[in-house]
């Protein structure tokens, strides 16, 4: 392909600006780096909470069932690697087998640890969960028949590797000599059990995998017989652990060195230590950089001295005092600052108002590495809370409730906070729907301040008023009764700082359709997108009183009051209307949603918090993309509004939902739904936006509190594309498929910043992208500020390619 002159003048340009620091093959990372990004552990019940017994942890290597009413492992499977992705159904096992018995001994007698009746329901608090690493901890255990002692239970399991925990939970210690005690009676006819040292024995299952089984202190005693392991502990350690870690045929764990150092003056050495319950490293981060604009840099190397390949489990741990919690990004870069796209899970806590032993505050990095013989390999652990560069990070990651409000059997279950920023959270998700039944809870806009000089709240770089709320296909029976999505799996394709890429797989409740919610948001520095593809696949027909595909906000989280409804495509307005409010139920419905760009608006927001907040916001959807089809056609969209009673304020709201025409009441095998949505929060008020986007500051002096900012998105923010070299692969977000590591765009028609991401890459720092802006060159390192901080760089363990996304400024004259 023959390049323009500016093309070949961009390119150099590029190649200079970006690529300077490139280094010969040799010098590259080692591939074995990446070799656990195709990990994926996954903890989800098998049925809606509320309802199920059960929760599953299913990984790369092994499958639990655990029956949590009657405190039971009911199940261990030990997987083969081609079966890491069987479904459920294939799975489970057609005998329960009750293998795991908790026991105190005294003077010879046992006292068995059982579930207390109290709250038999109770499933346990979800500690920590994604990508690497699933912990569950169920409290409130007594003996039977024994003295009135307090356990717990603690389930941590990564892909490879999994440990029970029993815990004393007593702050008193008796005098007398007792002791804790696990066993395993693990079924004859799948498993052996061997000796294979003083402190370890080795479990071969049937299909001729292998477990290495150890406990967690030197004075435990550990034994095998009649088919059963046997773990003692005395009650003095208040706790003893049965440690599971898979043999890996081709690598080795535990040899290699890992030594930390900040990179920020005072240059300390960092705390690394050796967790055996966790079997990790733990990496102490030192949170020493400046509150959110900062980079906190630790120097990491990991040091192989064997004749064979090692690999290292890792934790990066913050705890105590943590900065901008709400907003954290780690990202492994190499010594030159390139980010490497190791995957790292985000889990962080920062509720303390009641007792936990997880007590926040918290946050805690996860990740696998392997190193080849004989080498060391130096990475830098980045992280920043508010800001990547100019513009703020984006983040999405687990929140764990430990510590937060009163355990009821649907509570503190599985949480996940997306934030722009670290200025509050940006969107949380409750996949199970246990408190809210909404897969969207607490939503807040962006860079929006106070402008009543009476109230200080929202502060600048702080949290901002929940507007939140929504779901998606929620769905009501023919006797109108709210059905959920149960089996709710989470993958993490992506989740800092430029794109988050988070995907929700599940089924209906009578397993009549799958289920999958693709989640993302954007780094910008104007207000507040997300972006959520929804897709249905019909197995079975079922039927439906309601059916609404998106709901913003949700009939069981709502609480923001905007008077005037609006809708239209590109070409404009097609109406706006105030509210009607007298009843609950549908005020406006069969809406057409016509055009390449429909949208709707929910505007001229009241504050119905005027004493806590000083400003609120309003709330829009663009639907971008409309592919969804019923008895073999594509089928129109439409618009509703639907009134809804917000106990919370005690008013009626107005939600906003995207529905197929109203007359359709079942779906039959072979139906679809796929439609792709862009949420967007904005100020209500002009002068309570305080970020620097001149364009849309101007903007909104005019525009605030009416219709027209969705419609300026639905139209100026469609990209236009001319792909001179590479493949569309994505137009929601943006996602171009490099050709010889080489793609050749450019980009007109936007609005602040759009993200590109540039897959099919073979070499994470050595590629072109030649991205222009209606022919214009564009300096993207106007965005960095501590170097090589301004893209995002994600390993693809199915291609095993690389994909780096941009934030690319699309406003004229914008401010970077």
């Amino acid at each position: 392909m023959k390049l323009s002159n500016f093309e070949v003048k961009y390119l150099i340009t590029f190649w200079i600006l970006l690529f300077s620091t490139s280094i010969n093959l040799e010098a590259q990372l080692p591939p074995q780096l990446w070799d656990f990004a195709n990990t994926n552990t996954q903890m989800y019940f098998p049925d809606k909470l509320g309802v199920t017994e059960e929760f599953h942890i299913h990984t790369n290597h092994h499958f639990l069932r655990f029956n949590a009413k009657k405190l039971k492992l009911v199940q261990f499977r030990s997987n083969a690697p081609f079966e890491r992705n069987r479904g459920m159904e294939r799975l489970l096992s057609k005998t329960d087998f009750d293998i795991l018995s908790m026991y105190l001994e005294y003077n010879g007698s046992r006292y068995k640890v059982i579930r207390d009746e109290a709250n038999p329901s109770y499933l346990g608090e979800w500690v920590e969960g994604g990508k690497f690493f699933q912990r569950r901890f169920i409290s409130g255990l007594k003996l039977e028949d024994g003295p009135l002692f307090k356990f717990g239970l603690e389930i941590a399991s990564w892909a490879d590797a999994f440990a029970f925990t029993l815990t004393y939970d007593e702050n008193f210690m008796p005098e007398d000599e007792m002791k804790l005690i696990i066993e395993f009676d693990l079924p004859q006819e799948q498993y052996n059990i061997s000796k294979k040292s003083k402190q370890e024995l080795l479990v071969s299952s049937t299909n001729d995998l292998h477990w290495n089984v150890k406990s967690d202190q030197v004075d435990n005693s550990i034994k095998m017989g009649g088919g059963k392991i046997k773990i003692e502990a005395p009650l003095k350690n208040r706790m003893v652990s049965a440690i599971f870690s898979y043999v890996h045929p081709f690598q080795e764990n535990g040899g290699i060195k890992v030594t930390a150092t900040d990179r920020n003056s005072p240059f300390n050495d960092l705390k690394v230590k050796k967790d055996t319950i966790l079997q990790a490293t733990v990496v102490s981060l030192n949170d020493n950089m400046q509150s959110k604009f900062g980079m906190e840099r630790t120097q990491l190397v990991l040091e192989n001295t064997t004749n064979k390949v090692q690999f290292e489990r890792l934790i990066f741990e913050k705890s105590e005092t943590v900065k901008d919690i709400t907003g954290c990004s780690i990202i492994l870069r190499d010594k030159e600052g390139f980010p490497t796209g190791i995957p790292i899970q985000l889990s962080k806590n920062w509720h303390n108002n009641y007792y936990s032993k997880y007590m926040g505050p918290w946050i805690r990095g996860f990740t696998m590495v392997a190193i080849p013989p004989n080498k060391s390999v130096e990475l830098e652990i980045s992280r920043v809370s508010g800001y990547w560069g100019s513009l703020p990070a984006v983040s999405h990651s687990q929140l764990s409730l430990c510590a937060w409000g009163n355990k009821t059997a649907t509570s503190h279950q599985l949480w996940e906070e997306t934030a722009v920023g670290a200025f509050g959270e940006s969107i949380c998700y409750e996949p199970n729907g246990g408190l809210t039944k909404s897969m969207i809870t607490d939503v807040r806009p962006l860079f929006v301040r106070s402008t009543d000089k009476n109230v200080a709240a929202p502060k600048m770089y702080d949290w901002t008023p929940n507007v939140g709320g929504g779901d998606f296909l929620r769905y009501y029976d023919m006797e109108g009764n709210l059905k959920q999505i149960k089996q709710m799996k989470v993958n993490y394709i992506r989740n800092c700082p430029n794109l988050s890429e988070v995907v929700y797989t599940g089924k209906t409740e009578n397993d009549e359709a799958d289920y999958k919610l693709t989640t993302h948001i954007i780094r910008s520095n104007d207000y507040l997108r997300a972006y959520y593809h929804v897709e249905l696949t019909v197995n079975k027909t079922f039927e439906f009183s309601r059916l609404a595909i998106a709901q913003f906000g949700s009939e069981t989280y709502a609480f923001s009051h905007e008077n005037n409804f609006g809708y239209g495509n590109e070409y404009g307005i097609l109406l706006d209307i105030e509210n009607e409010r007298d009843k609950t139920g549908y005020s406006i419905k069969n809406i057409d949603a016509p055009g390449a760009a429909p949208w709707a608006s929910m505007h001229n927001a009241e504050n119905p918090m005027p004493d806590k907040y000083g400003t609120w916001a309003n709330r829009g959807l663009v639907l971008r993309e409309w592919k969804s089809i019923i008895d073999g056609e594509l089928v129109k969209p439409q618009f509703s509004t639907f009134v809804h009673y917000s106990s919370k304020i005690k008013k009626n709201v107005t939600l906003i939902e995207l529905n197929f025409p109203h007359d359709i009441r079942a779906l039959n095998q072979g139906d679809v739904i796929d439609a792709v949505i862009e949420l967007c929060i904005l100020p209500n008020e002009p002068d309570s936006y305080y970020g620097d986007n001149e364009n849309f500051k101007e903007f909104m002096k005019e525009a605030a509190n009416t219709w027209k900012p969705m419609f300026r998105e639905a139209y100026q923010n469609t990209q236009k594309l001319n792909i001179k070299k590479g493949k569309l692969v994505r137009r929601t977000p943006l996602m171009i498929d490099a050709e010889d590591d080489e793609v050749v765009v450019d980009i007109s028609n936007g609005v602040g910043y759009v993200p590109v991401t540039i897959s099919n890459i073979s070499n994470y720092k050595k590629f072109r992208a030649i991205i222009t802006k209606n022919g214009d060159f564009i300096n993207l390192k106007d965005q960095e500020k501590f170097g090589n901080d301004y893209w995002q760089t994600d390993y693809n363990p199915e291609s095993k390619t690389w994909e780096v996304t941009y934030s690319i400024p699309m406003d004229d004259n914008i401010e970077p």
